[in-house]
């Protein structure tokens, strides 16, 4: 049966990675990818199901939907997502994609921002970077700091060339994404608080040594995520940090005060539609979202008045 698996495994790593030589799909998402297809492929070995991509129907993908619908439904939603985006590729596009919400009854994700984000104090903050500091996780405690003060995904964040962004700021305003991000779209961060974003490129340099990343040499992305990732994120919650995400949330809610001058609309803030528009366009851009309405999700959305 371990045989089997690593076949079926082996056959989506062939067909997405040719994806990656044509740049039609990212590295960081073909990585992605891999992790959520094989969780599928653990289900239909605990299913019994044939291990044999030719024999896989929608019907199982739907069972798989079902199964997962106790899950959060963003979580469930991409997994079935992937499943199909596997599919497609292994079958050349001759595959019908299982719709989650529909198919699956997985319930629809709310996007909009109900609740202040953790992180936002930043007294609690401070006391969390000490604590992560203090147990040797201090590229967490850089990967973190990054989130909250450019804005920079987990992934983005333990990927970033520290070094070489450093030398950009020394005859620039901005530093270039390329590794790590979303859907492989490259972007630009504006240098917004010079102080505080250069220390922390400067505290990521001198660990990074003579490596192209913060993840050491000798560790895989998967590693360095199952250990200093997940460590960081079970300190953070000690302080009643919820995540990494959620730390991006604080600095769309920074950057939305000021620009706006008044506090995020999930704080309470009132900005005019045409200030408050402004702020959207810029804040999805430094985050690296297409969409404008994916801001609602880190800032809440606007309320109608003023």
């Amino acid at each position: 049966m371990n045989k089997q698996k690593q076949s079926l495994v082996a056959a989506a790593r062939c067909a997405l990675k040719a994806r990656v030589a044509e740049k039609t799909l990212s590295y960081s998402s073909y990585g992605t990818l891999i992790d959520r297809w094989r969780i599928f492929v653990d289900f239909l070995i605990e299913r019994s199901y044939p291990l044999k991509q030719k024999s896989i129907t929608r019907e199982m993908v739907i069972e798989f939907g079902k199964h997962l619908t106790q899950n959060k439904p963003a979580y469930a939603q991409n997994l079935v997502s992937a499943v199909n985006t596997t599919m497609k590729t292994l079958r050349q596009g001759d595959w019908s994609s299982v719709s989650p919400t529909r198919d699956c009854e997985i319930s629809r994700r709310c996007n909009i921002r109900m609740v202040a984000p953790s992180g936002l104090n930043e007294e609690q903050f401070e006391e969390s970077l000490e604590q992560l500091n203090r147990v040797g996780l201090v590229r967490g405690a850089v990967i973190v700091r990054a989130a909250r003060s450019m804005g920079l995904r987990e992934k983005e964040a333990c990927l970033l060339n520290y070094q070489q962004a450093l030398k950009q700021t020394e005859s620039g305003i901005s530093i270039d994404l390329h590794v790590g991000t979303k859907g492989g779209r490259p972007r630009s961060i504006t240098i917004t608080n010079p102080d505080e974003q250069i220390a922390i490129l400067q505290a990521g340099a001198a660990l990074q040594g003579d490596h192209f990343s913060l993840i050491p040499k000798d560790l895989s992305w998967k590693n360095f995520l199952d250990n200093e990732i997940h460590k960081t994120i079970s300190n953070l919650k000690k302080f009643s940090i919820a995540s990494i995400r959620d730390l991006r949330a604080v600095y769309a809610c920074n950057r939305y005060e000021t620009i706006t001058g008044e506090p995020a609309p999930v704080l309470g803030g009132f900005a005019s539609k045409e200030l408050d528009n402004k702020a959207r366009k810029i804040i999805s851009k430094e985050l690296g979202h297409a969409r404008l309405n994916i801001t609602n999700s880190y800032i809440g959305k606007h309320r109608n008045v003023k």
